[in-house]
């Protein structure tokens, strides 16, 4: 009987993500989706050269810098996942920035 429990324990389903959950990784998502639209868009305007003989642009360049875009966009989304949405100005992981001020002298 314990054998059988100790089997059937694997089967149990996870629990379903929260909604806050899937909130952040929709967010994450749209957030990488967007970097990877702006680094690619001079990429997106290129067609497929398959079947030429000798293409314009040699397709194993173009499918390298393809790829290491996706890369980086998924790269994107499981940091952000993983360290929270960090996409403001805030974000510079230190102490707050000092505003620029005018420093004058005390004596006239």
């Amino acid at each position: 009987m314990a054998a059988a429990g100790l089997a059937l324990a694997g089967c149990v389903t996870p629990a379903p993500p929260s909604t806050a959950a899937e909130a952040e990784a929709a967010s994450c998502t749209a957030q990488g989706d967007a970097a990877f639209n702006a680094n690619t868009v001079d990429e997106q305007a290129r067609t497929g050269q398959n079947g030429l003989l000798y293409g314009a642009m040699p397709t194993h360049v173009f499918d390298a810098e393809q790829l290491g875009a996706e890369h980086q966009r998924q790269s994107d989304i499981t940091r952000c996942e993983q360290n929270g949405n960090t996409s403001g100005p805030d974000d510079l992981g230190g102490p707050p920035p000092v505003m620029p001020h005018i420093i004058g002298s005390s004596s006239p």
